[in-house]
Formats: structure tokens, C-alpha cells, sequence
């Protein structure tokens, strides 16, 4: 099984991540790499001038294309774009003590299914007030729900395709009309909670997919340090 990290300096996006300087971050990668099972295959998604602080620790290194960020999860939708079949996507502050129970029977997969906050659901309206629903229809089915990217699983290079599709036309759909007049990105707002992890469910909801959850299997197996748990192995020292 492939299992893949996704990593830029270029580009880092959100309150905590901006507190966090780039050795650090590096540093949680490096950490969540090593310490990952050894059956997977491991795969880093890099820039070229940040391969030589991984090369040594994964099984590949794919060079990341030159292409202009616009959402936090833009990474991890161009390398998704470049597999075929299975594989998982991880974040750089998931540490894997143990190998991953798979959901069964499923298109693809997501760390947990939540409910947007009203921030998010605001990013949506916007949207739709600017018209996104006559350029990607899947946007006006009514949706309050979201998907957390921190584990991405796909194993239908049919679906996959037809999800970063979407992707794709919502970021073009975003710098044409929304950046220029909201300037949400200029002002490090995180519209990627609505544009990538809010988009799936939309997605879904459009196509019938068979999504499972790895949060729910894989209690014990993983621990992500997100949102207000993003610091706290600077507070530990352990890195």
C-alpha cells in the first residue's frame, strides 16, 4: 500500500501553521514519516529544493509541479491526480503507530465526516451568491457537512478522477470570482475547509459514493495533531 505526505515551505496557510516556523513543520514530517509502519510504501510529494530532507527516509520522492497554490489542500489533490488505484494520503502531523484498518466495500475514504461551522457554511454562501452553481452544479445541493482530508484513501480512479474534476473547476470558479473581490487568501483566511473538505460531501452527494471513515476504525492507530494540537510536540519536546 501506498502511503503519501505531501510537503511545500512555499506555501503555508492558517493561524497555527503561520506560528510554526518551517523547521518545525519539516521536523513533524520527518517524525510522521519514520515512524509509520514499514509495510507501506512511502512516498513524499515535494519540492525540488526540499528533496534532500526526505530522500533518506521514504521509498520515493515525486517532484511537486510549479503550480500556483490556492487552496491548503491543493497538494494533496495534484498528487492524487498523478496515482492510480490504491493509496492513502496522510497529513505531516498524523503519526501511524500501527498499520491502518481500511474501511470496506468504499470508493474512497476520509478521516471523519463532521459538521461545517458557520464560518465554513458563510464560504459556501459565498459561493453561491456569486454564482458557482451554473459553472459546478454539485454546489447547490444543501449541504452542511464536511470531510476531514487529514487521511485520504481512494481506490476508484473513475470517481477520483470525477471528485478532483470538481476540484479543479471550484479553484478556477475561485480565481476568477471570489479571490479578486473577497481577497481571502491575501488575508490567510482558510477557505479551503469549504472549497476542499466541504466539496466532497458535495461531491457525494452527487454521485452516490461508498465513503468510509478511518477515524471510527482506527482509534488506537494514529493520532493527528491538528487545530489546537498542532503545537503541543514544540510544548513536549519530543521533536
Amino acid at each position: 500500500m501506498k502511503l503519501i505526505w505531501t510537503y511545500s515551505k512555499k506555501f503555508k496557510k492558517g493561524i497555527l501553521n503561520n506560528i510554526a516556523n518551517h523547521r518545525y513543520v519539516q521536523k513533524l514530517f520527518q517524525k510522521a514519516i519514520k515512524d509509520a509502519p514499514s509495510q507501506y510504501e512511502k512516498i513524499i510529494y515535494t519540492d525540488e529544493d526540499t528533496v534532500d530532507l526526505f530522500k533518506d527516509i521514504v521509498d520515493e520522492v515525486i517532484i511537486r509541479d510549479k503550480n500556483k497554490f490556492i487552496f491548503l489542500a491543493d497538494l494533496k489533490f495534484d498528487v492524487a491526480e498523478k496515482m492510480n488505484g490504491e493509496f492513502i494520503i496522510s497529513d505531516g502531523d498524523l503519526m501511524i503507530n500501527k498499520p491502518l484498518t481500511l474501511p470496506t466495500d468504499v470508493d474512497m475514504a476520509f478521516e471523519y465526516r463532521g459538521q461545517a461551522s458557520n464560518i465554513v457554511k458563510g464560504y459556501k454562501n459565498v459561493l453561491l451568491q456569486e454564482g458557482i452553481g451554473t459553472k459546478v452544479p454539485i454546489w447547490n445541493t444543501p449541504n452542511d457537512s464536511y470531510w476531514n482530508l487529514g487521511l485520504m484513501y481512494f481506490n476508484n480512479d473513475i470517481l477520483k478522477s470525477k471528485l478532483i474534476k470538481e476540484y479543479r473547476e471550484t479553484q478556477s470558479f475561485y480565481m476568477e470570482k471570489i479571490e479578486p473581490k473577497y481577497k481571502y487568501n491575501k488575508n490567510n483566511k482558510q477557505f479551503s475547509a469549504c472549497a476542499s473538505q466541504m466539496l466532497v460531501e458535495q461531491f457525494n452527494l452527487n454521485n452516490n459514493c461508498k465513503i468510509g471513515e478511518f477515524g471510527e476504525l482506527n482509534g488506537d492507530k494514529y493520532v493527528h495533531y491538528g487545530n489546537k494540537r498542532k503545537l503541543d510536540l514544540i510544548k513536549k519536546t519530543i521533536i
